[in-house]
């Protein structure tokens, strides 16, 4: 689950999930979601990874 701080989607599925609340703050699921427009996401405890040797 992230957070979508711009942008569009759709859903593969009629109901992704997600509570009413949820929604409207933002949240998505991406595992079912489709790109419309170019996104901006906030996703909670991502761990940055540095490059590979």
């Amino acid at each position: 689950m992230c957070r979508m701080v711009s942008g569009t989607v759709s859903y593969t599925i009629e109901w992704p999930g997600l509570s009413r609340e949820e929604k409207a703050e933002g949240w998505i699921l991406p595992c079912v979601a489709v790109a419309e427009s170019d996104l901006v996401l906030e996703v909670p405890d991502a761990v940055e990874i540095g490059s590979a040797p």
